[in-house]
């Protein structure tokens, strides 16, 4: 004689509790990985990617070593940059606060940006000379155009689709700000 009941065979108790809560995790952890999605500014649109060209343009290699040598030729004056904002710092966390203070650290952060400018500057005019005209030609419309993705030809207006202006105004200043 067999034992073979009609009864349908029922899963353990424990083993449906596992494949639930295994299921909320997985649910959870998907939930997460789609709302991080790509991270820019906190309040603004993501940041703008700095292109020297398409991938097979013959002259990306030449002009990324410009934008390179120039970055490294500002060094000194970034370090001293970074003091500046470190200075800034401090000046606005100063207890009791003076104005001007803070004022002079921003014109140190000034002048400090500045003299980054002027030694990434000075270090590109000095590259320029060893690049074909082509490749001038090439650098030229990057610098007319600014560090903009490379297939938007021109700076739009404020207004148009995408452009400055484009979307929800902010936000009203709290009450405590208002003049």
């Amino acid at each position: 004689m067999s034992d073979t009941s009609d009864t349908p065979r029922r899963w353990p108790f424990w083993l449906i509790v596992s494949l639930m809560a295994n299921m909320i995790l997985v649910g959870l952890l998907a939930g997460f990985l789609v709302q991080a999605g790509p991270k820019g500014k906190p309040d603004g649109p993501p940041r703008e990617r700095i292109t020297w060209g398409d991938r097979d343009d013959p002259n990306r290699d030449a002009i990324r070593q410009v934008f390179k040598e120039a970055f490294k030729a500002s060094g000194e004056e970034r370090m001293a940059r970074v003091e500046s904002r470190r200075q800034l710092a401090e000046a606005v966390l100063a207890d009791p606060y003076n104005p001007d203070a803070v004022r002079e650290a921003f014109s140190n952060l000034r002048s400090a940006d500045d003299a980054v400018n002027e030694a990434t500057h000075e270090a590109m005019v000095d590259l320029f000379a060893s690049m074909t005209m082509e490749q001038r030609q090439h650098m030229a419309e990057i610098l007319r155009r600014g560090p903009r993705d490379h297939k938007s030809k021109g700076k739009m207006a404020p207004g148009e689709r995408g452009g400055p202006g484009d979307g929800p105004p902010p936000p009203p200043p709290p009450p405590e700000m208002e003049p």
